[in-house]
């Protein structure tokens, strides 16, 4: 049986995704990390209520 989609795990991944090309890009020298964090780290809460609204539209159609 399939699992749930899992709101909290997408999230985590797409966060450690996004970390870790930040941090990629840091140690090439393509950009500042600091500041980059900074400015734009509610990203992070606009992915994460993007996919929670997703998340409950979807379970609510497929329960009809």
């Amino acid at each position: 049986m399939a699992q749930p989609f899992k709101v909290e795990g997408f999230v985590l991944g797409f966060c450690l995704l996004a970390l870790g090309s930040l941090w990629t890009l840091a140690n090439f020298g393509v950009v500042d990390l600091l500041p980059t964090l900074r400015t734009y780290w509610p990203v992070s809460l606009i992915v994460w209520g993007v996919a929670e609204i997703l998340n409950t539209l979807l379970s609510k159609e497929t329960s009809r």
